[in-house]
């Protein structure tokens, strides 16, 4: 077995990035690669650490819902204050990179897979401008992810529920109301400890508007293109959940998380397009300019009179978050 003569566990080890599994350690001193090295001497003094992971790469640079990354072994350390996020391409001249993402700075967060290829992509604020940071990895450590983003969930301000005038529950007590069993899957993994489960219906993502071309006598028609989604609200983030289009639907799922703490105010407004209802939700950040826009369909009663009333719910940690 390889035996290191230094605080590094694998350093002498020389890693192509293509081994097989995703794994999570205790320190970045037991990541492979050069990732133990460049996160170690990156900590701070009295900085700590929640969760590790070493993510070798994989052949694809680019996910059903538009997230790209170059194909690079990865090295995620989560303390509690930020991501330290490490890439290694092994292309010759190329050197490593190394990006820190302070929790103040992360607007939101997708976690998704289809069949064999999972993905995380973390958005967050830098000088102004909003980036995002995507992490392409094997379906078989997903479960890493997930932990980890779980840990980071547990620094964000969440309702203070007795405050309103409604249930809440917990996740065990209120996940089996989700009816999409992979919705469900993806979904529940994100759940914190303490983090309170308020409100779930299912209903239609809009991704894009399509023309339909008719006769020189008839006017064109413009219709959406639509997956099947589910709306999760939690005492700390809202959650969405949606299917990829094409072929991958039935394999392939997104979970968007948004805590609520990164939220300034939230409007619901409805529209009437060719006979249907559309539903937008416009979110604004505290920190990011530009707003995060979505659309919806099929819709119950219940959750338009949640959605009509949630901009009264935010104001609570709105004023936390900037007092940080």
């Amino acid at each position: 077995m390889f035996k290191s003569k230094t605080k590094y566990t694998w350093e002498g080890w020389d890693s192509s990035g293509r081994e097989d599994w995703v794994f999570n350690v205790k320190h970045p001193c037991e990541l492979i690669g050069v990732h133990a090295k460049l996160i170690d001497n990156q900590l701070r003094e009295g900085e700590k650490i929640e969760y590790c992971i070493y993510a070798p790469r994989i052949s694809s640079t680019s996910t059903p819902f538009g997230f790209k990354s170059e194909e690079s072994s990865c090295g995620v350390c989560m303390t509690d204050n930020r991501f330290i996020v490490t890439k290694n391409r092994h292309i010759k001249d190329i050197a490593p990179s190394l990006t820190s993402i302070d929790f103040k700075d992360i607007v939101y967060f997708n976690i998704g897979s289809a069949l064999l290829l999972s993905w995380v992509s973390i958005a967050y604020v830098q000088d102004g401008k909003l980036q995002q940071m995507p992490i392409l990895f094997g379906s078989n450590g997903r479960h890493h992810f997930e932990k980890a983003l779980r840990a980071y969930k547990k620094y964000c301000l969440g309702l203070n529920t007795e405050e309103f005038n409604f249930d809440t529950f917990s996740a065990s007590g209120f996940i089996h109301k989700i009816s999409d069993n992979i919705h469900r899957s993806h979904l529940k993994t994100l759940i914190s400890q303490n983090e309170r489960c308020i409100l779930t219906f299912s209903c239609q993502y809009l991704w894009h508007k399509v023309t339909e071309n008719r006769s020189l006598f008839r006017k064109s028609r413009e219709s959406y293109v639509a997956s099947k989604a589910t709306v999760l609200f939690t005492s700390k983030a809202l959650l969405i959940a949606r299917d990829g289009l094409g072929t991958s639907v039935g394999n392939c799922a997104n979970a968007l998380n948004i805590p609520l703490d990164k939220v300034s105010s939230l409007f619901f407004l409805e529209e009437k397009e060719n006979d249907n209802a559309i539903h937008k939700l416009r979110i604004n950040f505290i920190k990011e300019k530009d707003p995060l826009d979505i659309s919806l369909m099929s819709l119950d009663e219940k959750a338009e009179i949640f959605l009509n009333n949630i901009q009264s719910l935010l104001g609570d940690t709105k004023q936390k978050e900037e007092q940080r």
